[in-house]
């Protein structure tokens, strides 16, 4: 219970107090009082009627005398006037019978209202010729007692509740600042370090107001300084200085995690080499060797980013760079090679370059048999084929396969839009279960998609790069959102199942609209069954829309987690600005927690970071029990791979 309603009870407790109290003081009084009264009137009725009929009495004329007390009960509030007649030892009497007009019957059962008898003696010279005796009537005590509990009653009623509205209007006042620091309080336990700007006046308030937003700024500048470690570490394993993309050891590590995965479709791997660089180093210096890398890097991003947010770009040594695009075929790379060699090419018009001889550029198209030696292999000699061929040349090698999808772009096209249209995707799911416990629990399970075509079954890999470059992402979102939703209705489901939502998808703002319908149009049963992922190249490809779709998310209390964290060198403020409920770790990081003593340093502190803002960590790409021991470690929730479970069907 809040302190608000605790004190808005007190004061109703208070306050009723006051009136059972003053009720009961009031009603005792005026009871007293009619009493007294009417016992005083009836006395004063039986002495002066005494004193009217006693020389009736004397004269024995009984007529007058019922006439005198005919008018005596006429006049007043009696329930019996009576004169006892010692001669004859005989009543004359005149009665009626007590009625309460306008006074509710539980009133007059409640209420003991004692009717007082007045006595007179009736007397003529020295003789007693009889007595009389009036008896009150209690009907108008009781309407006197009514009316005077009902006013009492409906004024402290409208009294109490003018007290209560504005009692509650000023307590709601005095009480801002402690909402305030409420909210305060919930945004430091998530990590936003917000501080209130509007000190309260009351002394104790605004001690405590000025100590949170001490505790802010303090937290804000620790957790700062977390973030700044984990991305110095980041950029010191994983950066190259000069050309600000990923080294080496990035792109070696990305490459494992890559040709790791059991199904992969069809990848395109280029080789890019400048030429002269050293030439250029020794005649002009480093700082013109340093901005021809910066300027080759800038032109290889910008074109990279445009065509797919999963690719993979790193500077390997000197003048090699080298780029991984997951899911792309042979045309779509020969076209992206070609812009970017004309693009490489006015370095040399700029003056960057040493000679006219820019670069050249050696790709191949794998596909899932390849291993990761053999790719590079086939990437170097088309690189070389290039070289021979005569400078600011792109060669392109294929596989035979790889040539067929190219080929059959258009029937894949088909084929996909077939599938959305009959809803035919097989679904697969996989657990994701908790580590640092004797009987790991299953956490969620993660959603996987496929279509078979011509008797073969195709997974993702083969089709999501395409359905992606065609523009059907939403479209395919939409179906398999659908039928998780009609699964987990027509199954009693234990653990919640993860889909994954493509950037295309929820960029357009049609497909928010309609994702929000269909939340609210979903039992919260169901929905607390539901978990929707979206990957990291997405949230730093769709940053407005990402926040859009976390809020949708939030209102309809729907879990959601960001996958393939850390597979991009970028800063982690994101994660401070969505709130996911998890993050799935790139699988390259889980091969750090069992790798050198460096490497699960920066894996700690990245876990460390996670941690700190309530994140739970899943690491991905589990393979053994090795890294299963070794993740145990760090602050890692769960885990998911093929050590911990394979994908099974729907």
């Amino acid at each position: 219970m809040t302190l608000f309603r605790q004190l808005m009870m007190t004061i109703i407790a208070i306050f009723s107090l006051m009136l059972v109290v003053v009720m009961g003081i009031n009603f005792n009084t005026t009871k007293g009082y009619l009493i007294g009264q009417l016992e005083s009137t009836t006395q004063d009725s039986a002495t002066s009627l005494s004193m009217s009929v006693s020389d009736f009495m004397a004269f024995e004329d009984y007529a007058s005398v019922e006439s005198s007390i005919n008018a005596v009960f006429d006049s007043g509030y009696f329930s019996e006037v009576r004169i006892h007649v010692y001669d004859g030892d005989r009543n004359i009497a005149r009665s009626n019978s007590v009625t309460v007009d306008g006074v509710p019957t539980w009133f007059v059962k409640l209420i003991d209202f004692r009717v007082p008898i007045a006595k007179a003696v009736i007397s003529n010279g020295w003789s007693e010729l009889g007595q009389v005796y009036i008896t009150g009537s209690a009907g108008y005590g009781y309407h006197q007692l009514w009316l005077a509990t009902r006013d009492l009653l409906i004024s402290f009623f409208i009294i109490g509740s003018i007290t209560l509205v504005l009692g509650s209007i000023a307590l709601r006042y005095l009480f801002k600042p402690l909402v305030e620091l409420e909210k305060q309080a919930e945004a430091i336990q998530q990590r936003r370090f917000v501080k209130m700007l509007n000190v309260p006046k009351t002394r104790e308030l605004r001690s405590v107001v000025l100590s949170m937003n001490r505790m802010a700024e303090k937290l804000e500048k620790e957790f700062a300084a977390e973030v700044e470690t984990a991305q110095w570490l980041q950029s010191k394993a994983f950066k190259d200085p000069v050309s600000g993309l990923g080294n080496r050891h990035f792109f070696e590590s990305q490459m494992k995690s890559h040709f790791s995965e059991r199904e992969r479709g069809f990848d395109a791997l280029a080789l890019i080499s400048l030429a002269d660089l050293a030439k250029l180093n020794n005649e002009q210096g480093y700082e013109s060797a340093d901005l021809f890398i910066q300027s080759a890097a800038e032109i290889l991003s910008k074109k990279v980013s445009a065509v797919s947010t999963f690719a993979t770009l790193a500077r390997l040594s000197g003048a090699d760079f080298v780029l991984l695009i997951p899911n792309f075929g042979r045309s779509q790379l020969e076209l992206i090679l070609s812009e970017i060699m004309g693009e490489l090419m006015e370095l040399h018009t700029a003056e960057i370059s040493y000679s006219e001889s820019v670069a050249n550029i050696g790709a191949v198209i794998i596909d899932g048999s390849v291993d990761r030696s053999n790719a590079m292999s086939q990437a170097d000699e088309a690189l070389r084929e290039a070289k021979r061929q005569g400078m600011n040349t792109a060669k392109v090698l294929g596989l035979q396969g790889a040539q067929s999808v190219a080929i059959n772009r258009t029937k894949w096209k088909e084929i996909i839009e077939k599938t959305i249209l009959h809803r035919s995707f097989s679904l697969k799911k996989q657990k994701v279960v908790s580590i640092n416990q004797s009987t790991p629990e299953v956490l969620h399970e993660e959603v996987f998609i496929g279509l078979e075509y011509e008797g073969k079954n195709y997974h993702a890999g083969y089709f999501i790069g395409l359905a992606n470059q065609f523009d059907l992402c939403d479209q395919l979102d939409r179906v398999i959102i659908e039928r998780v939703i009609d699964f987990i209705k027509s199954r009693n489901l234990e653990k919640p199942l993860a889909i994954n939502l493509s950037a295309s998808s929820y960029a357009k703002p049609e497909f928010i609209s309609w994702l929000d319908k269909v939340l609210s149009q979903t039992e919260e049963s169901v929905k607390n069954k539901l978990i929707f992922e979206i990957s990291e190249q997405s949230v730093l490809a769709e940053e407005s829309q990402t926040q859009v779709l976390a809020d949708l998310l939030k209102k309809h209390s729907v879990v959601f987690g960001i996958d393939n964290v850390g597979k991009q060198i970028s800063a982690f403020q994101y994660l401070q600005m969505l709130m996911p409920d998890y993050v799935k770790i790139d699988s390259s990081y889980t091969r750090m927690a069992a790798g050198k003593e460096s490497e699960s340093f920066f894996m700690h502190t990245l876990c460390k970071v996670f941690s700190s803002l309530n994140i739970d960590v899943i690491a991905t790409g589990v393979e053994h029990d090795k890294q299963l021991k070794a993740l145990a470690r760090f602050d890692v929730t769960g885990a998911q791979g093929y050590c911990v479970g394979r994908a099974q069907e729907m």
